[in-house]
């Protein structure tokens, strides 16, 4: 295994990281609990220490999978990852990160991940109804309290995390270290602000969607109608990747790959490894052996030429990921 820093503090993560999405049975593409704890041992057992989840995951399913899956295992050896933000349960106070929601979710999650403190916990998308002083200042004070480490967020805007680390220079908070965005050979609008800025201030980056939902491993071809259990269950899947420019990636892709003698996935996997800026990638493994690809892509070194040929067919997109804001036009 292989590691790196996360962003500006000394902790050493492994840059191979569990993406705890996949597990669970609220869809049926999703690993059950019996898989998901051989794809977490497998991972363990290779040296990854990062496993990431949320509280919205399969309705608290898959931290609850992740809880036990851990025990006998030392807590201090593994860093855990979880969000807040997006709608789970019940109730007008179900989403967003107020005060009191806040609380509540991170109680919530401590209790179904079974430990006392969370090591990354993220803002799950902006929260455009609560200020952010409320917010900000509720998450320190967790840091604080002990019950979190590092503070991080997902699929946000550059400017909304210039906003984070601006209010802890200039007002005390505790500053971002994490930043989880899409991104896959397939979806590179974070290339133009946020990764710059993230690499300014080494705030870490840690993408997900690594392979775009299946689409980079090369099993869905143009022109023909997808019948996979995952494309006719996952709604972002064909409104997310099925353009004709998508299949001109994949294509280049898997004709890069053949010349390599490696798998599609493998090198999309790669590709991403060999970005200095990449801190750790969230592989959303449903199998243990798809950890066997993530491993191989590690030891993969491509030449600046190869980077580019693969890069060579992308075409920009409309944003996924960030929530727009409701004042926006």
């Amino acid at each position: 295994m292989q590691y790196a820093k996360l962003g500006w503090s000394n902790i050493k993560i492994s840059r191979i990281a569990l993406g705890g999405m996949s597990y669970g049975s609220k869809e049926p593409w999703m690993a059950p609990k019996e898989i998901a704890f051989k794809i977490i041992k497998k991972g363990l057992d290779l040296g990854i220490n990062f496993i990431d989840t949320a509280d919205v995951y399969s309705d608290g399913e898959s931290e609850k999978i992740i809880g036990e899956a851990i025990r006998g295992y030392d807590r201090e050896e593994i860093i855990i990852g979880s969000k807040v933000g997006l709608e789970f349960g019940k109730g007008l106070n179900n989403s967003g990160l107020s005060r009191k929601r806040l609380y509540s979710q991170l109680e919530g999650s401590l209790h179904r991940l079974n430990t006392d403190y969370i090591d990354i916990y993220q803002i799950h998308r902006w929260d455009y109804n609560t200020d952010l002083d409320e917010f900000l200042s509720t998450l320190s004070q967790f840091v604080k309290d002990g019950k979190v480490r590092y503070l991080g967020a997902t699929s946000i805007y550059a400017f909304q995390i210039q906003r984070l680390w601006d209010a802890a220079v200039y007002k005390g908070y505790e500053k971002l270290v994490y930043y989880s965005p899409r991104y896959n050979l397939a979806y590179r609008e974070e290339e133009r602000e946020t990764i710059p800025l993230c690499r300014e201030l080494n705030i870490a980056i840690a993408p997900y969607s690594p392979l775009a939902r299946g689409f980079l491993t090369g099993k869905y071809k143009r022109n023909e109608t997808p019948n996979t259990v995952r494309y006719l269950t996952d709604k972002y899947l064909p409104t997310g990747y099925f353009k004709p420019e998508d299949f001109d990636v994949v294509e280049n892709l898997e004709e890069i790959a053949k010349q390599k003698g490696v798998k599609p996935a493998v090198l999309a996997l790669a590709w991403l490894f060999n970005k200095p800026y990449i801190t750790t990638v969230l592989l959303g493994a449903t199998k243990p052996e798809h950890l066997d690809d993530a491993v191989q892509a590690l030891d993969i070194r491509l030449t600046d030429e190869e980077m580019k040929l693969l890069e060579k067919p992308y075409k920009p997109h409309e944003l996924m990921g960030p929530t727009k804001s409701p004042l926006a036009p």
